[in-house]
């Protein structure tokens, strides 16, 4: 049994039917059941498959794990990145690596059945005029601040993005080929799937499944980093605020406008006697904290542009393991 470093894979390796694409952060309590169902569900459906694990720099015994369930099976690739990247960014390396003719991109945590993933394959297989199929939940079974922040971020992610009301942002979803390779081509620092997904194609359809309770651990998203992420996306995919900072100003320049007039009449009427303090302080107020506001918008998309500009990679891989074939 060889250990290998391989970056990229080769792509004269012959495509398989289906690829399962996981990204990991501090998931040792899941690990080996997660990869015991899989393989489990994978082997009835008698196709070609391939496991993908990437270790998001995990600070728990995550990489060894892995590691050694990818030198045994030559089904499992494990790539252990060099620092933490968030989610988006470990799944983006996923895709970038995967082969499969179907993509199905999952998270570790249990919660997305492994069961539910013939499903996903066989809907979008059977449907050929679709290019994905998400999952969707009749009930969540999320803590009461991770569905809110849920909530907050598909609703943001509808009024923002144009996303389909009908569609839940779910990261349990399967992708065709030609899909997955229209979202690796984006080569943004800040890659949101569900957004990319949404943007290349019309044709997605949406699949109800089973949602399960969390086993192990606590979720690494809670409502406060989950409206941090919505905001950065909006920075990163939208001029929305921008462009409310707009009409704010053009409204408080009316405003601002009318109250000059009212009070010209009322000076030339002789009816101020005594300048009032009051009103200069009001519109000090509004109009330097709408300047604030502006500049740190302005910022936050000048930060953005920086990042993007500067063309730091998105990860970096320290190795790739699998299984002699």
């Amino acid at each position: 049994m060889k250990e290998e470093t391989l970056y990229p894979i080769d792509e004269k390796i012959e495509a398989i039917e289906l690829s399962v694409v996981i990204p990991c952060f501090n998931a040792s309590a899941n690990l080996l059941e997660l990869n015991k169902r899989l393989k489990e569900v994978l082997d009835i459906l008698k196709v070609s498959y391939e496991i993908i694990y990437i270790n998001d720099s995990s600070k728990d015994n995550t990489s060894l794990i892995l590691k050694d369930l990818a030198l045994k099976d030559e089904h499992i690739i494990a790539i252990d990145l060099m620092f933490n990247v968030g989610q988006f960014r470990a799944l983006m390396c996923g895709l970038e690596h995967s082969r499969g003719e179907y993509v199905v991109t999952m998270d570790d945590d249990l919660q997305h059945p492994p069961e539910e993933i013939p499903k996903l394959y066989c809907d979008l297989k059977n449907n050929i005029e679709f290019d994905a199929v998400i999952a969707s939940y009749k009930k969540k079974e999320h803590s009461l601040m991770r569905n809110l922040g849920s909530s907050f971020q598909n609703k943001l992610m509808g009024t923002t993005f144009d996303k389909p009301e009908k569609f839940q942002s779910t990261s349990f979803r399967c992708l065709n080929r030609p899909l997955v390779n229209a979202v690796i081509n984006h080569k943004t620092m800040f890659p949101a799937i569900s957004l990319l997904v949404f943007r290349a194609s019309g044709r997605i359809k949406s699949l109800r499944v089973e949602h399960s309770k969390r086993l192990h651990g606590q979720s690494n998203y809670n409502l406060i980093k989950l409206i941090k992420l919505s905001l950065d996306y909006t920075f990163c995919y939208t001029s929305l605020p921008l462009k409310y900072v707009s009409s704010m100003g053009i409204i408080v320049s009316i405003f601002g406008f009318i109250l000059a007039i009212y009070y010209l009449i009322n000076y030339l009427l002789g009816q101020i006697e005594v300048p009032g303090w009051t009103t200069v302080v009001i519109l000090l107020n509004i109009y330097s904290g709408l300047i604030l506001l502006s500049v740190g918008i302005i910022g936050e998309y000048l930060l953005k542009t920086l990042q993007e500009v500067n063309g730091y990679p998105r990860y970096y891989i320290r190795a790739i393991y699998q299984k002699d074939k």
